[in-house]
């Protein structure tokens, strides 16, 4: 049966090592996993962020050097996965969709910015655009799942029940950063798992000092994944760091 690695969102920043792709890829060669499911925000593209903006903050950003940092965080993942071969999928996240809107905001530069930048497909991932799910062994993967008519994501601290109770099929997310799961059974039998997947950091973000003690930050195994069900594992970056940062 299929084993599924799935790295929250990852948010590469020139601010921050990237040290912990090789990990992710040392982990995925090591359990031998079949899929490795990266669920968006790949890259923060800080450059482009609308939040601060002519702010102190911003100074210092550039598009390039979230390319090239990027670039270095795909490469080192395929340096930790060696030899192993693993379907590695991309979900594109809001961070990703940042090139398409500032595009759309800036039509002049249509051609010049472009999602095909960061090079996902090249360093061999298969790309999946914002949200739209994809499938793998009956889990439905997504950036995020929306709440209701209205699109908003799912969100609060029940994001797995919720997922259950609102998409009946077996669902995991990233973008809250969160880690929360959840598992329910239908009439036949037949178990869904929900879940929020946490993200994948080993650095602090400015603009979350006040709520990054509430995120979650490793990667999780899903082991047996058949028809949606699978039994899952967790290994927090701080057992990822201690394991797989001293080879």
């Amino acid at each position: 049966m299929a084993t599924h690695l799935v790295m929250g969102d990852p948010h590469c920043t020139p601010k921050a090592s990237n040290d912990r792709f090789l990990w992710a890829g040392r982990v995925a060669a090591d359990y031998k996993v079949s899929h490795v499911i990266c669920m968006g925000d790949f890259c923060s593209m800080d450059s482009l962020s609308s939040y601060d903006r002519a702010k102190k903050s911003f100074e210092g950003r550039r598009y390039q050097k979230d390319m090239e940092h990027s670039h270095e965080a795909l490469s080192l993942f395929n340096k930790g996965l060696g030899k192993h071969k693993a379907r590695k999928i991309m979900l594109h996240g809001n961070h990703e969709d940042r090139i398409d809107r500032f595009v759309d905001e800036n039509p002049e530069l249509d051609g010049t910015l472009k999602i095909s930048d960061l090079k996902f497909r090249q360093y061999g991932w298969q790309e999946i655009p914002y949200k739209q799910i994809k499938v793998v062994d009956g889990v439905h993967y997504a950036h995020h799942f929306p709440s209701g008519i209205m699109g908003s994501a799912i969100s609060g601290e029940n994001i797995g029940r919720t997922l259950l109770t609102k998409h009946k099929v077996s669902a995991t997310v990233g973008h809250s950063h969160l880690l929360d799961y959840a598992i329910s059974t239908l009439p036949n039998g037949k178990k869904i798992h929900g879940l929020s997947a946490g993200c994948y950091l080993n650095h602090t973000e400015h603009f979350a000092r006040d709520t990054q003690h509430m995120w979650w930050s490793g990667l999780i195994l899903k082991r047996e994944v058949k028809d949606g069900n699978y039994n899952i594992e967790t290994i927090d970056i701080k057992t990822i760091r201690r394991e797989y940062g001293k080879r």
